[in-house]
């Protein structure tokens, strides 16, 4: 049930002036949720303000009203229960003379909504400075434009431009995955310097592109868009449009139409520049419709999209749940909990009708700041390692608006408030409490501190099967997968040069054989010469029989034999020394991790967790843990190097994995198994390293001055 406050001590100033909405202000019927409300169209002004059916039925009793006073009168005698108060009745008006929608007879009688015009005056300065980051610069008026060329387009918002738009959808999509891992690749160069032009011209072509979406949306369905310019976006310039006259939409499926038409247009020609760059020849452009598949998707999917930030998707999100101003009263729900009941004074009326609303309006509070202030980190991070000097005027600036301004406010109302004029020695001691006590928690309790390397999976014993000797793939005798003894036949080998060389080493046997009866029957001269020849013959003879036995390979230990691309290669020759898979044995299990040398000097020998990519659930122990002293260049596996999935920086000519960037130390554990874990050899893990407890004060010390030192080099 919605609170209200019946008296306001502003009343007397308003109470007696006869006021009137001015001609030609629209009232428009929506529905929210089963409830009737009213939209109030400014049309000169393009303002928009929602209000509930019992404010409405007192605007239209103004009308016929002398006074304030009579109208609001009259609304209690016909309908007392949900009849507005006095504080409703000055905020409505307020918020309408603000927009120069009243006529009064005496404007002496509105002071009280002048000073409401003075206090959002200085508000708005005030969202103008903390919005430096995105400000606003208007250029033109585009709704003539759109007049004349809404016949081009308008066919777009009907079932057969849906069609289309689907058609072209998946016709990207199939050629984004038949080239996927080309257009990965290429990303890779996406913030080259010789690329950033590109890149810009593509981002410009893409937002004008989406704000014409937004405004042929609007106008098809018959509102006005007033205003087209640039938009400072962190100092980057991009193109607005004014499409607010949606909300004045009776249509629910309209309003998110308009929203949605931004983010469908950048789809589509996303969709179109990938097929475009798949199919064109290298040149500028496939590398401009390469730039513009990345821009559009992503500032599709990413931004627009998320409803965490005041975007299409946040109004999108406010229209299908039906629930106006979502951000607006999520923080009028905080300010109103912490007065409640922290403060203990009267906020007035709860800016919520039901207890789903307080819990979804308290979860997106917390979500949508969260994301926010990670955001800003996000792209001051960015920023700086492109250009340090702006880097440093950003981080300025968000320290202003992020670091000093909230407390400046929190602590001018704490102090200055009128609110807090009888409570306001408790509510500073409240205060002054809370911050001692989480200062003294983040600097002098000690907290679970740890740290993460990545490694490698790897069983306790195995080997590489080789090939001895060259040969011909003949047969596959045991499939991979199988399960083997130590010398069971794996593969088999055929090797014609070896057959013949025995063919030949037994006619040169017989042969010897031959003149040595002869040399016995005459002078027996070559007797001597002859045996040492077949001697020779035989040692030929035992290394072939050696490099023939070898052509059958056998397993070198007793395990599971692991040979998954083997079939592929039958009949094709391999050379000597060629691995052609491993025998494993699965009776335990180790892990070698990757350890930086920032985590070195802080690592203790004691049992850690391990988590295996693809089996998250399951926490595995690591115990028998010993560390290599020395620092090595080498990866154990390519699978840890960033070719290979994992995050390790590989040198440019190792990209297959090997030769690490920067020199790490091996550290190797026993894996303790449980019943529900199945590790495989050459799976990727993390391994989470104990160590002592620690403050969190001291922890993100640490962790910011690391991160300093590794990416600024301060």
């Amino acid at each position: 049930m919605r609170q209200r406050t019946v008296f306001d001590e502003s009343w007397y100033r308003v109470s007696r002036s006869q006021v009137r909405l001015l001609p030609g202000v629209e009232m428009i019927r929506q529905m929210f949720r089963g409830e009737p409300w009213y939209v109030v169209c400014d049309k000169l002004g393009h303002r928009f303000f929602r209000v509930r059916p019992a404010a409405y039925r007192f605007i239209c009793y103004l009308e016929d009203a002398s006074s304030v006073e009579e109208a609001w009168e009259r609304a209690l005698e016909i309908d007392p229960h949900d009849a507005p108060g006095q504080g409703e009745v000055v905020q409505l008006l307020s918020q309408l003379y603000q927009s120069g929608l009243l006529r009064s007879d005496q404007a002496a009688d509105i002071d009280a909504l002048e000073d409401a015009k003075m206090r959002e005056d200085k508000q708005k300065q005030k969202q103008r400075f903390s919005s430096l980051l995105f400000l606003k610069i208007r250029l033109f008026n585009p709704d003539p434009f759109l007049r004349k060329t809404l016949s081009l387009f308008a066919w777009l918002f009907t079932p057969v431009g849906a069609l289309l738009w689907t058609l072209v959808f998946i016709w990207g999509a199939l050629a984004l995955i038949e080239n996927w891992s080309e257009f990965a690749d290429t990303s890779r160069s996406i913030l080259g310097w010789s690329n950033l032009p590109y890149l810009y011209l593509s981002l410009i072509i893409t937002k004008v592109l989406h704000e014409f979406g937004h405004a042929y949306a609007c106008r098809r369905y018959g509102r006005e868009v007033p205003e087209m310019g640039i938009m400072l976006l962190v100092f980057n310039p991009l193109p607005y449009v004014d499409a607010s006259s949606c909300y004045a939409f009776a249509r629910k499926y309209q309003r998110v139409i308009v929203g949605i038409a931004g983010m469908a247009v950048e789809l589509f020609v996303a969709a179109i520049a990938v097929k475009v760059w798949a199919e064109g020849a290298d040149g500028i452009m496939t590398r401009v419709a390469y730039n513009v598949a990345i821009t559009a998707s992503v500032g599709a999917l990413l931004f627009n999209l998320n409803p965490l930030l005041r975007f299409d998707g946040y109004h999108i999100l406010c229209d299908l749940l039906e629930t106006p101003n979502l951000q607006g009263r999520s923080q009028s729900l905080m300010g109103w909990w912490v007065n409640k009941k922290i403060f203990k004074i009267d906020p007035g009326p709860i800016p919520t009708t039901s207890r789903r609303e307080q819990v979804g309006f308290t979860c997106y509070f917390f979500a949508s700041w969260v994301y926010r202030f990670l955001l800003m980190i996000g792209i001051l991070i960015f920023v700086s390692k492109q250009f340090m000097i702006l880097g440093m005027i950003l981080a300025l600036i968000f320290c202003v608006v992020w670091v000093f301004l909230p407390p400046f406010k929190g602590f001018k109302y704490l102090f200055f408030s009128p609110k807090l004029m009888n409570r306001r020695m408790r509510a500073i001691g409240i205060v002054t409490c809370f911050l001692a006590v989480v200062f003294a928690f983040l600097a002098f309790f000690p907290m679970p501190y740890s740290f993460r390397s990545e490694g490698i999976v790897k069983s306790a014993d195995f080997q590489h099967v080789y090939t001895s000797s060259p040969g011909r793939i003949a047969k596959l005798v045991t499939p991979s997968g199988t399960m083997v003894e130590a010398g069971q036949v794996l593969v088999q080998l055929t090797n014609q040069e070896l057959e013949h060389e025995g063919e030949l080493i037994r006619i040169e046997r017989e042969r010897a054989q031959l003149l040595m009866h002869q040399d016995r029957s005459e002078q027996g001269t070559q007797l001597a010469g002859l045996k040492a020849f077949l001697k020779a013959l035989d040692s030929r003879q035992a290394a072939l029989n050696a490099q023939l036995e070898s052509l059958v390979v056998r397993a070198p230990i007793a395990g599971r034999w692991i040979s998954d691309q083997l079939h592929e290669v039958t009949g094709s020759v391999v050379p000597r020394g060629q691995t052609l898979g491993i025998v494993r044995a699965e009776t335990g299990y180790v892990f070698t991790a990757v350890v930086h040398q920032r985590d070195a000097g802080r690592f203790s020998l004691v049992d850690s967790e391990l988590k295996i990519y693809g089996q998250e659930g399951e926490t595995l122990k690591l115990t028998e843990i010993e560390a290599i002293p020395a620092g090595q260049d080498d990866l154990p596996s390519a699978a840890l190097g960033v070719a290979g999935g994992g995050s390790a920086g590989v040198a440019p000519d190792q990209q297959g994995g090997g030769s690490a960037t920067e020199t790490y130390f091996q550290v190797r554990g026993k894996i303790n198994m449980t019943e529900a874990s199945a590790p495989q050899h050459g799976q990727r893990g993390v391994a989470r390293f104990p160590l002592p407890k620690t403050p969190l004060l001291r922890q993100w010390t640490h962790a910011i001055r690391q991160f300093f030192q590794q990416e600024y080099q301060l």
